[in-house]
C-alpha cells in the first residue's frame, strides 16, 4: 500500500468544510486525515503525529482548555503549518509549537462584525422592533405623526469609544465616520487615523469611558485583558452609555456587569461573547451563571456577530491562499507564532 508522506489533518467537525477545496488545490500528492471529538484523544495524537498541515476547528483548539491542541503539537513530528480559520488566539501557548512550525489564523469576520456593531447601535437608538410591536397593537407610542409620540434616538453626534484599535476597531471607526459619529480609541499599539478624534494608549481608558455614549470592546482575550472592564471602569461610564462586547467574555467582569445592568447604572449592554459556551457533548446551556436573560437592558446574541452567509466562502479562499503561500515559500499572512523566526506576533489592539 502506498503511504503518502505529505498529510493534512482536518481537526474538528468544522474543519471538514475545507477538505474538498484543499484536495482540489493540492492534488493526489497529499493525503487527508479527519478527526472529530467522538474519535477520541488517542486517534487525534496518531493523526497529528503524521500531519504536515493542520486545519484546526474551535473544538480542537478551544475546548477542554486547549488540551487537544496541546497534545497534537506534542505529538507532531512533521508539522510545519497550523491554520486556525477564526479569530481569537488566546488559547495558544507558544511553548506548545514545535520547531519549524508557523501558526496563523484567518480574520474573515472583520466586516461582518463591524456591521453587527453598527446594527447594535442603530437598534438601540431607533428601536424598530418596539415601534413595530406598538403599532401592531394600534398604539402610536412613537412618532411625530401626532406630534405627541415618543422620539427615538440617532447616531450622529454620539461618541463611540473603541477599546482596542485593531482591524475591527478601525473598520467600525470608518463606518461611524460615515454616520457623523465621533470615535475615540485606546490601544496598546500606537495608531493614527483620520476617523478618530483622538487615540490614547491604554492609560487613556478612564477618559474614553467617561466620554463615550457607546463603549466597544474589540481587544483579544487572554491573561492581559481579563477583567479589563470591572466595577471601577463601569462606574466611570455615563449613566446612559451602552457597552458592546464582541471581544471575549473574560474582558468584562461578569459580576460587575450584571450588577451594573440590574441596578441600571449604565444604559445597557449588547453582548455577543460570553462566559460559558456549549460543547459537542453539551450543546444547550446558559451563556452565564448569572441571569442576564432576565434583564431588560441587555441584548444577547450567541457569538454570532461575524457568522454570516458569506463568511465560509471567504474563509475557504483565505485558507487556500495560506496553503498556497506555504507551498510556494512565500510570506504567510496573519502569522501568530513562527518558531522558524522565533517570533511571537501579538495581535494588534
Amino acid at each position: 500500500m502506498l503511504t503518502l508522506d505529505r498529510k493534512v489533518l482536518l481537526a474538528g467537525r468544522y474543519a471538514q468544510v475545507f477538505g474538498v477545496p484543499l484536495r482540489a488545490q493540492l492534488g493526489s500528492d497529499w493525503h487527508f486525515d479527519a478527526w472529530e471529538a467522538r474519535d477520541g484523544m488517542e486517534a487525534l495524537i496518531v493523526r497529528a503525529s503524521q500531519a504536515e498541515v493542520i486545519i484546526g476547528s474551535s473544538e480542537w483548539a478551544r475546548e477542554r482548555g486547549g488540551s487537544r491542541a496541546k497534545a497534537s503539537f506534542e505529538a507532531a513530528r512533521k508539522l510545519r503549518l497550523v491554520i486556525i480559520p477564526f479569530s481569537g488566539m488566546d488559547w495558544l501557548q507558544p511553548s506548545w509549537v514545535p520547531p519549524e512550525c508557523a501558526v496563523c489564523n484567518i480574520n474573515s469576520g472583520i466586516d461582518p462584525i463591524a456591521e453587527y456593531v453598527m446594527c447594535a447601535m442603530l437598534n438601540h437608538e431607533i428601536r424598530l422592533q418596539e415601534m413595530d410591536a406598538e403599532l401592531r397593537q394600534s398604539r402610536w407610542t412613537y412618532g411625530g405623526g401626532t406630534v405627541m409620540g415618543r422620539p427615538h434616538g440617532e447616531l450622529q453626534g454620539k461618541t463611540v469609544g473603541l477599546v482596542g484599535f485593531g482591524r475591527i476597531g478601525q473598520r467600525v471607526a470608518q463606518l461611524c465616520s460615515a454616520f457623523r459619529m465621533k470615535a475615540v480609541a485606546v490601544s496598546r499599539t500606537p495608531s493614527k487615523s483620520s476617523d478618530l478624534v483622538w487615540w490614547r494608549s491604554m492609560d487613556g481608558l478612564s477618559e474614553l469611558l467617561a466620554l463615550s455614549d457607546y463603549v466597544l470592546l474589540t481587544v483579544p482575550g487572554g491573561d492581559e485583558t481579563v477583567d479589563l472592564i470591572g466595577g471601577p471602569e463601569i462606574s466611570r461610564m455615563k449613566s446612559t452609555a451602552v457597552l458592546i462586547n464582541v471581544a471575549r467574555g473574560s474582558v468584562v467582569n461578569e459580576e460587575a456587569l450584571y450588577s451594573a445592568l440590574r441596578g441600571q447604572r449604565i444604559g445597557g449592554a449588547i453582548i455577543d461573547t460570553w462566559y460559558t459556551y456549549p460543547t459537542q457533548e453539551h450543546p444547550i446551556g446558559a451563556p452565564s451563571r448569572l441571569p442576564f436573560a432576565a434583564l431588560k437592558n441587555v441584548v444577547m446574541t450567541p457569538h454570532a456577530a461575524g457568522w454570516t452567509d458569506a463568511l465560509e466562502t471567504r474563509r475557504i479562499a483565505a485558507v487556500l491562499d495560506q496553503v498556497r503561500c506555504y507551498l510556494d515559500g512565500q510570506l504567510i499572512e496573519d502569522v501568530v507564532f513562527d518558531t522558524r523566526r522565533s517570533a511571537v506576533l501579538s495581535p494588534q489592539f
